[in-house]
């Protein structure tokens, strides 16, 4: 049979409020005191029910990091700062998987809500494309922060990445080398960064007085199969009826290497016969053949304000509850004048 607290206190001769001060490591206990229900502790092998802790206490001390796998992937370091965060704000931070619409993680989530296992929440897109997390936590008054959200009207605190002037920058950066036939790949439409890019790249067109032409936008999942695919389809030989682009903005940097491996299936040289511009700035951007030119997105970044944002609100404090943080562009050796 486990031991209690009740144990613990009466083989260290003492109160059970003494004890329970000594567990939370409170003051107000006299150094012999404490480390005689210290070893009491060791010698009965008593441990605190933390789920009864939780209950009473209304307080987890742990927060929830929704993800979709293979999609959001922070880099190590940047995990590895927010658990540094965690541990200074004496908070254990857990990274979940989540599967929109799907019953199990549906489930599970509304379990770990209802244990009051997490004292708030961070989705990362696409976790909040259909609305259940955040009616869900907003019916259970459990904090929430967004990462990049769907839906920007409901008032909820989010930290996102601008987009649109990113987009903007990138379609700029190709009218100014002397492009003006850019294909562009955009991607899911439960994503609103797909809709932003799309929006920054049409301005960027207006701007340069030159017409929104929708066959050279393609659908694509912002993947390499994605990209490859769109790609194929706006440089496949029966299409040359049509004036073939000469240069790819890709919605992400995934898709844009899809394009890359489909320039060299079909025997076009990058830059020289065809330009290639990516989104996200991933670290394998920096070291393919050639370089490929993309806009930073500030993904880490955002996870890591987003983290910072809710410890705020969960210590009273009333921060602004709409971060967006500036994009820019990297230009590298995949993009280049149009050939003559």
């Amino acid at each position: 049979m486990s031991s209690t607290i009740k144990d613990v206190a009466r083989l260290a001769g003492c109160s059970i409020k003494t004890v329970s001060r000594v567990i939370n490591n409170e003051p107000h206990v006299t150094p012999q005191t404490r480390a005689r229900v210290q070893a009491a502790i060791r010698t009965l092998g008593y441990a605190p029910n933390i789920a009864a802790r939780r209950l009473v206490q209304r307080k987890a001390s742990s927060l929830c990091i929704l993800m979709y796998p293979g999609f959001f992937q922070p880099a190590s370091a940047v995990l590895s700062r927010i658990l540094d965060l965690g541990y200074e704000e004496n908070y254990d931070i857990l990274i979940q998987p989540y599967y929109p619409t799907f019953p199990v993680s549906r489930n599970r989530l509304v379990n770990a809500i209802y244990e009051r296992r997490f004292d708030g929440f961070v989705t990362t897109p696409p976790c909040d494309a259909d609305g259940f997390v955040a009616d869900l936590l907003a019916t259970y008054k459990v904090p929430l922060v967004q990462v990049d959200p769907l839906d920007r009207s409901s008032g909820l605190p989010y930290v996102a990445g601008d987009d649109f002037q990113g987009a903007q920058a990138a379609t700029a950066h190709l009218l100014e080398l002397g492009h003006c036939r850019i294909a562009f790949l955009m991607g899911p439409r439960n994503l609103r960064s797909s809709g932003d890019r799309l929006n920054g790249y049409r301005a960027a067109l207006e701007a340069r007085g030159i017409p929104y032409d929708p066959e050279l936008v393609q659908p694509s999942e912002f993947t390499f199969d994605g990209g490859l695919t769109a790609a194929r389809l706006l440089l496949a030989p029966s299409l040359h009826d049509l004036q073939p682009p000469t240069a790819i903005f890709a919605g992400s940097d995934e898709a844009a290497y899809g394009a890359l491996y489909t320039s060299q299936e079909l025997g076009l040289s990058v830059p020289s016969q065809l330009s290639i511009c990516g989104y996200g700035d991933l670290p394998f951007s920096a070291h393919i053949w050639p370089g490929l030119t993309t806009v930073h997105q500030p993904d880490e970044e955002m996870l890591e304000q987003a983290v910072r944002l809710l410890f705020e609100l969960l210590k009273g404090a009333v921060p602004a509850t709409q971060v967006v943080l500036p994009a820019r562009l990297v230009a590298r050796g995949s993009t280049g004048a149009p050939a003559e």
